[in-house]
């Protein structure tokens, strides 16, 4: 299995490790056989791993390349423009199922004739993804945590890069934990949607709180997103997989909540930023920060910035941290920081997940 590689790497040769994790790893985890058969192509196309080293420092170059491709397929579809012969691969586009056979040529076609308009999107795009169903890893999270319960439940959530703030909706939705032997726990209101379907790989269901109240819902984000914005919208959706249909109509369902529930989303710096933010949370109530797929993109020196905000912030009151990140593997890990009394406490690992929270095993 190939090491994970430095995401933040410009070099060619930098470049096609990253897209051969991601062909080997990455894309066939996460079940994108289009995906899969483009990220080998580019690991082995000087050209097209030069297009993607136009991705922003920080970003990861598959993702953004690929977003940005999908973008200017689902732009052209808006303006009626004639479909390229790539969109047969992106059923947002054809509204057709996916042929078998390998979208590599046509994907290359496109990037070496769409040059032009594809390097601005590349060189400015980042992966504010909405995985509403990670969702589904940060809600049992919630009842590990003592503040929570201490609390009576009541919650005040900050997110790390929140990208539209979905994932600070999470009690809006519904949730069923489906296990090996057929059986499942629930939670939510029945009517909810989106319904967030999760496989339960562990010995034991994951735990789901009892009580849940949202006090407050606020995301530190650098660049705050205006969901009023149709190209703003469709970005979002130019990040979702071709094969991820299910998650494209997850968003939309979530995106339904936007208006009816209101959430902070502050610009701002996690590393600079962050202990101010969690003291503006509501006395009374659990203080819990999360972030899913965010940790990765901050240099190491930032990372123990943000930390030890969080440990400055538990002076009064504490400070619960839960991270979904790349264990490095192909799957991600749940963990649990613990800050109390102006100090670092306890870390515990809570799950390890599939990227996406499409499936857990409760640790």
């Amino acid at each position: 299995m190939p090491e994970f590689p430095d995401m933040r790497g410009r070099e060619l040769e930098d470049l096609a490790k990253v897209f051969r994790y991601f062909g080997e790893i990455e894309t066939p985890r996460l079940d994108s056989n289009v995906y899969t058969a483009i990220s080998l192509g580019v690991a082995e196309d000087p050209e097209l791993l030069e297009l993607a080293s136009h991705a922003m420092t920080g970003q990861p170059p598959p993702n953004v390349l690929f977003a940005a491709v999908h973008d200017l397929l689902l732009r052209d579809a808006e303006t009626g423009v004639d479909p390229d012969p790539l969109s047969r691969w992106y059923p947002s586009v054809s509204s057709a199922p996916i042929p078998e056979e390998s979208p590599w040529e046509a994907f290359r076609n496109f990037c070496v004739s769409r040059r032009e308009s594809l390097e601005p999107v590349i060189a400015t795009g980042r992966t504010q993804t909405c995985v509403v169903h990670r969702s589904a890893v940060i809600l049992p999270s919630l009842a590990c945590l003592p503040a929570v319960e201490a609390a009576g439940g009541r919650v005040g959530l900050l997110e790390i890069g929140p990208s539209a703030g979905l994932n600070l909706r999470l009690d809006c939705y519904g949730y069923e934990y489906r296990d090996r032997n057929g059986g499942s726990v629930v939670w939510g209101a029945a009517d909810a949607e989106p319904r967030l379907v999760v496989e339960d790989r562990g010995s034991s269901p994951p735990p789901l709180p009892e009580r849940l109240e949202v006090v407050a819902r606020r995301g530190l984000e650098l660049n705050p997103l205006d969901l009023s914005d149709p190209a703003v919208v469709r970005w979002l959706r130019a990040l979702i997989w071709p094969e991820h249909l299910q998650r494209a109509t997850t968003m939309d369902a979530a995106l339904a909540h936007v208006a009816s529930v209101p959430a902070e989303i502050h610009q701002g710096d996690a590393t600079t930023d962050i202990e101010a933010h969690v003291r503006a949370l509501p006395e009374g109530a659990a203080r819990v920060v999360f972030a899913t797929q965010v940790f990765y993109q901050i240099p190491v020196e930032g990372r123990r910035a943000i930390l030890d905000g969080l440990a400055r912030a538990s002076d009064v009151a504490p400070v619960d941290l839960v991270l979904m990140e790349s264990s490095g593997d192909g799957d991600s890990l749940v963990t649990h920081f613990a800050f109390l009394n102006g100090s670092r406490g306890e870390t515990r690992k809570l799950a390890r997940v599939d990227s996406h929270g499409r499936a857990v095993t409760w640790l």
